[in-house]
């Protein structure tokens, strides 16, 4: 798994959502998600190894955001 973020934490694995899940909270389409992962719009905390490269993301990092933008 590749950090893409150089800071360390304590992450607990229950937290862990993947880029689905990420776009039925945020009611956007799965495309959206990489979309805006790629503009930095959207930080994922990690991204998996292989050809595909999943992204990882930190719930409470979702909800941090959502209340920022708010």
């Amino acid at each position: 798994m590749k950090s893409l973020s150089n800071e360390a934490r304590i992450v607990v694995p229950g937290q862990l959502i993947g880029a689905g899940t990420v776009s039925d909270i945020l009611s956007i389409d799965r495309s959206t998600v990489s979309r805006w992962v790629a503009s930095g719009k959207l930080v994922p905390l990690a991204q998996l190894d292989g050809a595909r490269g999943a992204f990882v993301f930190d719930m409470n990092d979702l909800v941090k955001n959502a209340e920022d933008a708010s």
